[in-house]
Order: structure tokens, then C-alpha cells, then sequence
């Protein structure tokens, strides 16, 4: 059995690639039961799962997320005939179970998976990826590349900051960035050209709630000797990486200013056309505005580029000549900051809605503050609450709403399972208009598995439904 992808069978352009985006996922016989195909809704950018308990809903989005973050061994796990990826190029990636994974020493060991991808050429691409043998785990010094995993016996790795166990192929998968490229390929072989151009061309990420709260240790990046690590709260992350988004920002805005401060005194010499004072005036005023929103955000400083104030009557011409250009001049350097207000001023007005509660007839309001030097800080009664003190509920719904907006990259796929899990009602029925919002800024998809009526009730258009589910 076949999906038939609704979208042309072979793009060749790197357009096509660099656009590329999942339109489509089937799975056939999950649990040697289900067959679900489920049609993503590309032009709403999200897509809501709604199934009963123990259909599968959860799990189709992990094997989503097993392709994009190549971890083959999902594959294995899942009971399943096929599961099939269509995408808007036109390519599609199907893979079926051949049967169990082989270990035998007269044979290279394999998977039992076989890849079909299509699109690329007119002939289907075919690879069975490598298994990992005993011998490797048993013979391969993982831990001379992870070197915060201890080897606990043949097959079995403890991380040394988490307590988490992982066997030898759970831990290659887990921490693939920390590993040279050869030794996965070592491993599994070489994946096909075009399986690697499909994954690389969407950033996938899968959020799950307990991921939001306690970030397990940065695994990231290359073996460094001596590199220590500790366990943190994921919302001081947060805090961490905004001060880094600022000043990377504010860094851009330097440079721009340097550059066009260096040519001032010449563009002023050879300007040939000034703007009329009126116009002047409202130029000055938009961005005497756009100057305080800037600041009152926590981007700028308070006393960067005061505002100018004009002199009463007709201004010379060498006067209009030198402000019309500043006037240029300064709206090309605020708006080189604009897409960074517009997601601050967002993250800001989401995070304040959600952290008013009525007590006791009284509106009790914590606060978000944004600052270059501190990222975000949360304040109460002016006095400084420690991110770790916030509610799981508050904890989940900021950092959520800041991995949105601020740490993906464009065409991003996001997964969510069950967002509606520490949020209360009110907030359940606000969560896919927020949403909405943040795509407008930041384009991305969205599948996400719910229990919740409260979290659909007003987006019905973006259901699919996996079997038959409680009308109400």
C-alpha cells in the first residue's frame, strides 16, 4: 500500500528544496491495527490530532519526529508495516519493516528497515540502514566522544548529570551532534544524498511538557576535555539565550549605524532634495515613537538617540538638507530592530496575559521584563520573583511561547503532544489564537496531539480526527 502524494512527483529545483515542507504522513497497521493517513493543514500552518486514548496519536507524531532527528531505532520499537512522508516538493519517504533486526556474524548486521525515497530521480532510491551489532557496543569507546556517559555494562550507558540509562544505539542516536560523522556512517552507513537534503531542509522539533520544565544538560556540540556541565531549569535558559538574541542584534544596529555615520557628512553634501517641514515633523515624531518602543522593550537604552526637536518657524535649507537625511538615516538603523520588537512586544504581552490571576477580587499581576542585560526577569509587587519560584503551569506556557518566537529557524515543523497539560481552561482556549499570532512573525507548522475540546473548540477547520471520538 501506497500514499499518493497530492502535489507533483519531481521537483528539481533548489527552490523547491530550500522551501520544502511535510504535507502529508501516513502509517499502516501501527499496533497491527491502525492505519491513519493524515493530511496536514499547510495553508492554516497547524493541524490538530484529535483520537481516543491508546490510538496512536502520540506516537505518530514520534515517528515524525524519528525521521527528522534520524533516530532509526524508533523504527525498530513501533510496531508498524509502513509509515509514508510526503512533502510539498513532490518527494516522498516511505519506510517499511522487513523484519527483525539481524545480528548474525556471516551477515553485516541491519535495521530491518527499508527506505524508499522517491522524487529525486525516476527511478526510487533505495537503503537499508546498518544495525549495531554486540560487538560494536561492546568494542566501540563511545565514551571517548560522550564523555559524560559511563559505560554500565556491555550494552548500557548511564549519563553522569541525568541518571538517564541509554543503550549503545539509543545514545549514538540521542547525542548524533557530539559524534564525528564517520562513526555514524561507521555505524549505520551512508544514508542516500536525498534522504539527507529532505531532513536537513526542515527543522523539526518535538515539545513535549516534560521537556519544558527541567532542560537535561547541554550534549550539544563537539567533545571538549574538561567541559563541565550541570543540570538546569530550561526558563534560566531562556533567560541566558534572549541576553544573547539582544546583543547579537544590537551588534547588527553598531555596525549599521557605524557604517552610515561614516558616510553622513558626504550624502548630506550631495543631496539634491529635501522633505517638506511638515512632513519632516511627522517623519521626526514616527520615529521619536518607534525610538520608545524600542527602549520601553528593554533594546535600546534609555538615553540612545534623543529625540531632536525642531526650532520654531521655516527651517534653512542646509538645516532640512542635514535632517532629511538623518531622518533616513535613523529609520534605517530602528528598523533593522524591528523584527526583534515585534517578537519581544508579543512574548511580552503573552506571557503578562497569562501571569494576571484574580485573588481574592484583586488582580494579582506578575510581570515579564525584558533587558539586555538580564534577557527576562519576573517581577511582583516590584520585587523580583526566581524563575524557579514560577508555577510548572507559568514555567511551561514562557518557555514554550520563547522557543516559538525566538530559537527556530525558518520553515520550522514543530510537534506538540498534548499542549492543554498544565494549562488551565482559560488558557487552553487562548493557546491556538496565540499561536496563530506567533506564525505570523515566525513562519512555521504545527502538528499537535490533544485531549482537549477546550484547545479546538473554536479551530475545527484544523482537526483531523484518528477514529471516533466523543462528539463532544
Amino acid at each position: 500500500m501506497s500514499l499518493t502524494s497530492p502535489v507533483a512527483a519531481h521537483p528539481n529545483t533548489a527552490d523547491a528544496e530550500a522551501l520544502d515542507r511535510l504535507v502529508h504522513f501516513a502509517v499502516y497497521k501501527l499496533f497491527g491495527e491502525y492505519t491513519y493517513h493524515i493530511p496536514l493543514k499547510t495553508e492554516k500552518h497547524v493541524t490538530a490530532i484529535i483520537a481516543p486514548n491508546g490510538s496512536g496519536k502520540t506516537i505518530c507524531l514520534r515517528l515524525i519526529d524519528a525521521l527528522f532527528a534520524k533516530r532509526w531505532s524508533f523504527f525498530v520499537e513501533v510496531e508498524f508495516d509502513q509509515v509514508e512522508f510526503g512533502f510539498a516538493s513532490g518527494n516522498s519517504v516511505n519506510i517499511r519493516r522487513e523484519g527483525k533486526p539481524s545480528e548474525t556474524d556471516d551477515v553485516s548486521p541491519q535495521l530491518g528497515l527499508l527506505f524508499t525515497i522517491t522524487g529525486f530521480s525516476a527511478q526510487p532510491i533505495l537503503w537499508r540502514p546498518g544495525g549495531i551489532d554486540a560487538r560494536s557496543a561492546t568494542r566501540f569507546p563511545l565514551e571517548r566522544y560522550l564523555h559524560f556517559l559511563t559505560r554500565r555494562g556491555i550494552n548500557q550507558f548511564s549519563h553522569d548529570y541525568t541518571g538517564v540509562m541509554y543503550t549503545f544505539q539509543e545514545a549514538v542516536e540521542a547525542f548524533y551532534s557530539s559524534l564525528p560523522e564517520q562513526v555514524r556512517t561507521s555505524l549505520y552507513g551512508e544514508e542516500p544524498k536525498a534522504l539527507s537534503t529532505l531532513i536537513k531542509n526542515i527543522d523539526c522539533h518535538l515539545i513535549e511538557t516534560q521537556r519544558l520544565l527541567i532542560l537535561k544538560d547541554d550534549d550539544e556540540g563537539p567533545y571538549r576535555p574538561g567541559r563541565s556541565q550541570k543540570s538546569t531549569l530550561t526558563i534560566s535558559r531562556k533567560a541566558q539565550t534572549l541576553r544573547a538574541v539582544i546583543s547579537k542584534e544590537l551588534t547588527a544596529y553598531a555596525a549599521l549605524s557605524q557604517s552610515l555615520d561614516r558616510s553622513f557628512p558626504k550624502r548630506v553634501i550631495r543631496r539634491q532634495t529635501v522633505f517638506p517641514q511638515e512632513n519632516l515633523k511627522a517623519r521626526l515624531h514616527e520615529l521619536d515613537a518607534k525610538r520608545l518602543s524600542l527602549t520601553e522593550a528593554g533594546i535600546l537604552d534609555s538615553e540612545a538617540d534623543d529625540p531632536v526637536s525642531l526650532p520654531e518657524g521655516q527651517l534653512e535649507e542646509a538645516i532640512s538638507r542635514v535632517l532629511s537625511v538623518y531622518a533616513e538615516d535613523t529609520q534605517q538603523k530602528l528598523n533593522s530592530l524591528s523584527k526583534l520588537l515585534a517578537r519581544i512586544e508579543l512574548f511580552k504581552e503573552l506571557i503578562n496575559q497569562r501571569f494576571s490571576v484574580l485573588v481574592n477580587q484583586q488582580l494579582s499581576v506578575k510581570q515579564i521584563l525584558v533587558s539586555k542585560e538580564k534577557g527576562f526577569e519576573i517581577v511582583f509587587h516590584d520585587r523580583r520573583v526566581p524563575l524557579e519560584k514560577l508555577s510548572s503551569g507559568e514555567q511551561h506556557q514562557l518557555v514554550l511561547f520563547f522557543e516559538l518566537l525566538f530559537e527556530l529557524r525558518e520553515n520550522a515543523l514543530i510537534l506538540i503532544d498534548e499542549p492543554e497539560l498544565s494549562l488551565h481552561v482559560a488558557w487552553q482556549k487562548k493557546f491556538i489564537s496565540d499561536l496563530n499570532r506567533i506564525i505570523k512573525l515566525n513562519q512555521f507548522d504545527v502538528i499537535l496531539a490533544t485531549h482537549s475540546p477546550q484547545l479546538i473548540s473554536r479551530s475545527t477547520d484544523l482537526v483531523v480526527e484518528l477514529g471516533e471520538v466523543d462528539d463532544k
